[in-house]
């Protein structure tokens, strides 16, 4: 009998093995032998021929007529239709196209379904996404949204544009990181972009501290709190300084609500850290034309946003017949956000109030009814699906009521541990228009418009700067603020009594805004919106320090130009350095300082108070001043529930007004410190650390400054690190080690707009290609680029602009 040879089949079973291998994803990790291929793999993705050379797009019958997009030498779009529902078809196709993977995966974050990514690490994020409402107020907006024609028209327009580039993709092209998350797209639809805006919404007022604020009155006493922690204090800025009405004493001093007690909330709990940033904010301000060179008046806008690659912005140009546009929007959200066109530009800050409420409820143990003055009320809820890669889908039950939902209860704390019980009451969950808004102001001619624009926007406050070809400035505190009593919503509040809920808003008339001050300059950077002469209550998270700087600056000239306002916009001097300085240079006692005590002494003298990248002087005062408040506010950080120590300017008072205050006295030591005493002891525990560093040769504020943007998924090769930057949080240029200006941009207004900007990043979301973050270093050594704002097709076809033609 013939014997068989077998010796062919091992390596059959060892190439099956391989292939099942490199096909299979183990764990979190995506199939080898996908990112692999040389024909679909991440090779691939290392090049875009596409951005290089002029393209035909054949697209089907999605354009009613042909649309041209040019790209100027940094690949950003210059969109140009023929009508309003081709011009939003096609920045959603464009807009895909550079950032698609990047403005999917921020609407599965929002809307609380990452799981369906990621099999393991993120089922209580979606949760908590879930459970405060950000996929359900999505919902109720598109609704809303929906019922204007003019807003569903863009919508869907925008939607269909981002769908006809999934559906052309291959998985050659396929971005990145879908290869390595080994997912693909689905398709776009409506109710992701209203996800996008409320992401956007959620991101500058997620912060609270409302328990936090309970327990430290309770401790405190209502006097000492509000010597510490007032409504109001000598050193703001606000941004409408109007004395003719009334002082109002709520916004000064708050007074302990009755209901506030022990027997109502415990001062135990311990404060869960916060994921928001009370600092993120932003810098704009506008001069009239009177104080300028040119006779025109000049916008300047730099947002404070958490740094990112693909960076946070897209920017580009949008014309068709009444529109002529140009800017930066977000990507997966139609129009231009911030930005100018032939008449008008605009900038937007974060108006930093507190939109955020919670309400302590009192629940049958059945969790079937809730009481409310008095009756028992039903307890609402609804099931909401967590889908998880891979795995069983975890049905969520979320109840609801009056106030809103109930983000942790007696199934699930995980969330809010120190919240069990208490519903959120939050302003992004209200259903808005926000997006109707920029479409408007996008085609706004002037003042009246860009007043009639704005008033669609209602979700969290921000404040709208404005500037007008006819030479008008302004600002309006623009969003739905609540008519509240003293106190309400600073604190937890009884989700018992309808007393506690607001019910109406501060007139439109009535927020606060100004036109063509004295002045001639508005402010906007994050401070407070009124002084203590405003007729409604309010409170929030507000920082005056930039504010009075670029106060200080704008005052001190009479004409101004663009270069003057780059060099304000990248001016990295605190005034609250150089307010402080003198004070406690005044306290040390030179007379029993070492050599070494008397030059660092000497050196400080002639600080200039610049956080500067060659600068050695920074760094010291950072270290003094952080010691001077450790040693101070250390029986406030005793407190196992507390995250807040007063501002700084209240330090520096009691420092120059009141130095023997018991506040001064150092827990850890027996004896028994003043003010005075402090300022010596931390001088001399920063000129230690600070030796050290020198022996180190790290002594300029640069070796200690850095910033990291960091890709979204934290991928270190996708990321860029460690950039030596100058800039300070307390400074115009407020710059941090994750967050930063986000897109600086300077607008002069005329008979054409002349403007510049720039933001660290690029206009791909490809890690693959330069475009990516080309961006990033002249971000870093504070160039402007100019911004190409054609006015006609004719312009924007220039010599070295790539074209695609879309049909």
């Amino acid at each position: 009998m013939k014997k068989n040879n077998f010796n062919f089949i091992f390596p059959l079973v060892a190439l099956g093995i391989l292939i099942f291998a490199l096909s299979t994803s183990f764990f979190k990790y995506p199939p080898l032998g996908k990112l692999l291929d040389p024909f679909i793999g991440v090779v691939q993705n290392e090049r875009d021929e596409s951005l290089e050379t002029d393209q035909m797009i054949h697209t089907g019958s999605l354009f009613k007529d042909s649309v041209k997009i040019y790209f100027d030498k940094r690949k950003v779009p210059h969109i140009y239709a023929k009508n309003m529902e081709d011009l939003y078809q096609a920045q959603g196709y464009i807009t895909a196209s550079l950032r698609l993977w990047q403005m999917d995966f921020i609407s599965y974050s929002a809307a609380g379904r990452l799981s369906e990514i990621f099999k393991d690490g993120f089922v209580d994020y979606d949760r908590k996404q879930r459970r405060i409402g950000m996929l359900s107020a999505a919902k109720a907006s598109l609704t809303l949204m929906e019922k204007d024609p003019e807003t569903k028209m863009v919508l869907s327009a925008y939607t269909r544009g981002v769908n006809a580039f999934i559906n052309n993709l291959g998985n050659r092209l396929l971005p990145l990181e879908y290869k390595l998350l080994d997912y693909k797209p689905e398709q776009w639809t409506n109710l992701k972009t209203a996800l996008i805006m409320k992401n956007m919404s959620g991101m500058l007022s997620g912060y609270e501290e409302d328990l936090n604020i309970t327990n430290l009155i309770l401790a405190l006493g209502e006097e000492k709190f509000n010597m510490l922690f007032p409504g109001m204090n000598q050193h703001i800025s606000p941004l409408i300084n109007d004395s003719l009405i009334k002082n109002n004493q709520a916004l000064s001093y708050i007074h302990k609500p009755a209901y506030l007690d022990y027997s109502f909330i415990s001062s135990s709990s311990i404060i869960a850290k916060s994921d928001y940033d009370p600092r993120l904010g932003s810098n704009s301000w506008v001069v009239s034309g009177k104080k300028t060179v040119s006779g025109h008046p000049i916008l300047c806008n730099d947002p404070h946003l958490g740094l990112s690659l693909p960076a946070t912005w897209i920017e580009m140009q949008l014309s068709a017949p009444g529109i002529n546009v140009y800017g930066v929007t977000v990507p997966g959200a139609p129009a231009i956000i911030i930005g100018f066109n032939n008449n008008i530009a605009w900038g937007i800050t974060n108006g930093s109030d507190d939109v955020k409420d919670w309400y302590k409820l009192k629940i049958t143990d059945n969790y079937k009814s809730y009481e409310f003055d008095g009756k028992w009320l039903k307890l609402d809820y609804h099931v909401e699906p967590i889908k998880i890669r891979d795995q069983k889908t975890l049905n969520d039950t979320i109840y609801h009521t009056l106030h809103g939902p109930v983000v942790s209860d007696r199934k699930y704390t995980a969330s809010q541990p120190d919240l069990v019980n208490y519903a959120l009451r939050w302003q992004l969950q209200m259903p808005s228009n926000d997006i109707l808004a920029y479409i408007k102001l996008n085609k706004a001619n002037g003042y009246n418009d860009y007043k009639k624009a704005i008033r669609y926007y209602t979700s969290n406050i921000l404040n709208f700067t404005f500037a007008s070809k006819e030479n008008d400035i302004a600002v309006v505190h623009q969003g739905n603020l609540p008519v509240k009593w003293s106190g309400q919503g600073m604190f937890l509040l009884d989700g018992t009594k309808s007393t506690h809920l607001y019910e109406k808003y501060i007139p439109y008339d009535s927020l606060p805004q100004v036109l063509n001050p004295l002045s001639q300059f508005i402010i906007s950077a994050n401070q407070h919106p009124t002084n203590s002469h405003y007729a409604y209550y309010y409170n929030g998270y507000f920082v005056e320090n930039r504010a009075q700087r670029i106060k200080q600056l704008l005052s001190s000239e009479k004409a101004f130009d663009i270069e003057k306002m780059k060099q304000i916009q990248l001016d990295n001097t605190s005034a609250f350095a150089l307010e402080a300085l003198p004070v406690l240079l005044r306290i040390v006692n030179r007379g029993k300082l070492s050599n070494d005590e008397l030059n660092t002494i000497h050196d400080l003298s002639k600080w200039k108070g610049t956080y500067a990248l060659e600068d050695k002087n920074a760094g010291f005062f950072y270290l003094w001043w952080n010691h001077i408040k450790d040693y101070t506010w250390d029986e406030l950080k005793a407190y196992s529930f507390n995250s807040k120590v007063p501002d700084d300017h209240i330090l520096l008072d009691l420092l120059q007004k009141d130095p023997q205050n018991l506040y001064f006295d150092i827990v850890s030591t027996s004896a028994r410190e003043d003010g005075n005493i402090v300022v010596r002891n931390a001088f001399n525990a920063a000129l230690k650390e600070y030796n050290l560093e020198k022996k180190k040769g790290s002594i300029t504020w640069g070796d200690h400054n850095h910033v990291n943007i960091n890709h979204m998924l934290k991928i270190d090769q996708l990321s860029d690190q460690k950039l030596v930057s100058a800039g300070y949080p307390e400074t115009i240029n407020a710059i941090s080690s994750t967050w930063g200006p986000s897109w600086r941009m300077i607008v002069e207004l005329g008979d054409r707009p002349k403007a510049y900007g720039i933001y660290p990043g690029g206009q791909s979301g490809n890690s693959g290609v330069k475009y990516y973050n080309d961006f990033v270093k002249d971000w870093n050594k504070e160039v402007y680029y100019p911004l190409n704002f054609y006015l006609s097709i004719g312009e924007a076809s220039a010599p070295g602009n790539v074209c695609w033609n879309l049909k």
